[in-house]
């Protein structure tokens, strides 16, 4: 570094593109990461439609064989 002061913060370094604003939004450096819930993604409820779906439908499906069994015999 040729400077004989360090660099006291980001906005003196003279090779930014984007100049920096003290309370910049855009800038996520340093804010501290918010701890987030974990999400359940739309793959899980849809599997779980699908299998309640399935259970309903073969269930239906054997009912109806036995019943048509019942009244040919």
């Amino acid at each position: 570094m040729s400077r004989k002061t360090p660099i006291r913060n980001r906005g003196e370094n003279t090779h930014n593109v984007v100049p920096y604003v003290p309370y910049d939004n855009t800038s996520d450096a340093y804010r501290p990461e918010q701890p987030r819930k974990p999400e359940t993604g739309f793959g899980v409820y849809l599997s779980l439609a699908s299998i309640v779906f399935l259970v309903i439908f073969f269930w239906f499906v054997y009912e109806s064989v036995v019943e048509t069994w019942e009244r040919l015999k």
